[in-house]
């Protein structure tokens, strides 16, 4: 009945290994989840897929330990000697040590970045939001004119490349990509009663045609589900070639339907009408043998639609702008970034033809520049756009537009972590006055690694966060570094009177493009020996200079 750290993700756990390939590299905003779920102890309340905290209510205290200037190459160059050892006993657990690198921002002190944190969607503090919308949309809005004189043909209009510079293939997902995906496919039971458009399929080629699809639907709180009622699907003219609503078959949904269907036909007068099972028939004429079908978190559609299809491009999958595989981000988001547009703005309900074609021109986007375009993974992203939460992006909007854009997203907006923490009186940052960067937690100032460590044994009693930073010289490629070596007795010594329950999170911030986080939970374990070079030595193995 211990509180546990657990990191769940392999993708993570492969960041420390180099010759991995499939490897997830986590960011800053991954450790301030993982901080603020111990802080309120409440899980649920921040998704954090790649690790879990097991009773996280229990936890007593929280301490994290920042070592300025110890990069995660010093790290990995280090990490076999006496002086790392030890640093990694400390989080070893279950002969477990559990720690994962990060991305930063480079030159930027790691306190600094931590303090910024994307601002919340649904915000209580309505009169300061507005202020911050006003002065962010202006800021974000490259029109500076009003509404009313927004003219709608000045905006850039797509157009389609003459040829693709690689093939469409490399964009279809995999067949381990739809099964971890959780797309529709006929060997999982709760897809048994889904259909397949055609009875055979030929195989893809560069020259197959591509189709963007986008469902929409209304929720059935009774049941739970989502059920579709207006699908449209554009070819790669960005011309809608089918657009129906679905009528629902049972009269449990048609009182929700029909409220839709009346806003729908204002938008369009002449749609026509048909249930599930004639919108199968219509795709199955529709739909070439070897077509690519195109959406945005397209399994979400297959399912609604309840059809499988093989070959799948998903453009949540296909650009990643978050720096994890764990975060997918919207349509809206990824249109405003990289066409300085926005889609969605005029109407409660989403327009699926819309969707549809601002999928497909990010498709073709992709295909007219390279295969790396638009994934952080694949080194198509500027790094630091990301991590500053897109803070500079520029919108081709009117000032109103870009403000009801950041009232429903927040997309760029940033608010200060410290400030996310409830009981302030019981949390404190003690820094050293070489740093002139403040925060707005309660700050100590020392002049020293070693009175750091003094003030921190000082209000261990009366604090549960304390957050202490420490200053590591340059290091060598030797283990003869007395500062460091220091370093680690003290956070051996605040580890020994750390109440028991509480979580020791180590960080090594760096100055170069990766950190590094250590995480360990104090429990009543007995400590496990130092192994160094086969041989045991007792954990409290003090190190002494060696010629």
């Amino acid at each position: 009945n211990k509180p546990k750290f657990l990191i769940t993700s392999n993708q993570v756990l492969s960041s420390n290994d180099d010759n991995e390939t499939n490897q997830v590299i986590l960011t800053v905003k991954n450790i301030q989840t993982l901080l603020l779920s111990a802080i309120d102890k409440c899980p649920r309340a921040y998704s954090a897929s790649w690790c879990k905290i097991l009773r996280v209510q229990k936890l007593q205290q929280i301490l994290i330990i920042v070592l300025n200037g110890v990069t995660d190459e010093n790290y990995n160059q280090l990490k076999d000697t006496e002086l790392f050892q030890e640093w990694k006993q400390l989080f070893t657990s279950d002969n477990v040590c559990h720690t994962f690198r990060f991305h930063t921002q480079k030159n930027i002190p790691f306190i600094e970045q931590f303090s910024k944190i994307a601002a919340k969607t649904k915000s209580t503090n309505q009169s300061k939001d507005h202020s911050l919308l006003k002065s962010k949309a202006e800021q974000l809005s490259n029109k500076k004119r009003s509404f009313d004189d927004d003219n709608e043909n000045s905006l850039k209009q797509f157009k389609k490349s003459c040829e693709d510079q690689f093939s469409r293939v490399n964009l279809v997902l995999n067949l381990k990509q739809l099964l971890t995906g959780n797309y529709p496919c006929p060997i999982y039971n709760e897809f048994k009663n889904f259909k397949q458009i055609k009875s055979s399929y030929k195989p893809i080629t560069s020259s197959s045609r591509i189709f963007a699809l986008d469902v929409e639907t209304f929720s059935d709180m009774i049941n739970n589900r989502q059920i579709p009622y207006w699908i449209s699907i554009v070819d790669e003219e960005l011309n809608c070639i089918y657009q129906t609503l679905i009528k629902p078959n049972d009269n449990q949904h048609m009182e929700n339907y029909q409220q839709r269907r009346e806003q729908v036909i204002k938008i369009v007068p002449n749609i026509i009408e048909r249930n599930l099972e004639q919108v199968h028939e219509d795709l199955k004429i529709l739909f070439d043998d070897d077509l690519i079908l195109a959406g945005h978190s397209i399994e979400n559609d297959l399912k609604y639609l309840q059809i499988y299809y093989p070959y799948i491009i998903d453009t949540s999958i296909i650009f990643n702008v978050t720096g994890t595989r764990l975060e997918k981000t919207s349509l809206q988001k990824l249109y405003a970034i990289f066409f300085g547009r926005l889609i969605q703005k005029t109407r409660l309900e989403h327009d699926p033809t819309e969707d549809a074609r601002a999928t497909m021109e990010l498709i073709q986007l992709k295909l007219s520049k390279n295969i790396e375009f638009g994934d952080w993974f694949l080194g198509g992203v500027d790094q630091l756009k990301v991590l500053g939460n897109y803070d500079s992006l520029q919108l081709d909007e009117n000032i109103q537009q870009c403000q009801t854009f950041l009232a429903q997203t927040k997309f760029g907006l940033q608010e200060d972590f410290f400030k996310r923490i409830k009981q302030q009186h019981k949390a404190l940052i003690i820094e050293q006055t070489l740093n002139d960067k403040k925060t707005s937690l309660p700050t100590i100032e020392v002049d020293s690694n070693r009175q750091a460590f003094k003030t921190c044994i000082k209000q261990l009693d009366t604090h549960e966060f304390l957050w202490v930073q420490f200053y590591v010289p340059l290091l060598n490629n030797n283990d003869d570094n007395q500062s460091l070596i220091k370093i680690i007795k003290y956070v051996k010594k605040l580890y020994k009177i750390l109440r028991e329950d509480s979580i020791l999170i180590g960080i090594l911030s760096g100055q170069d493009h990766f950190g590094r986080c250590f995480v360990k939970i104090k429990d009543d374990e007995k400590l496990a020996p130092l192994i160094i070079d086969g041989q045991e030595y007792p954990y409290d193995l003090k190190l002494v200079k060696t010629t």
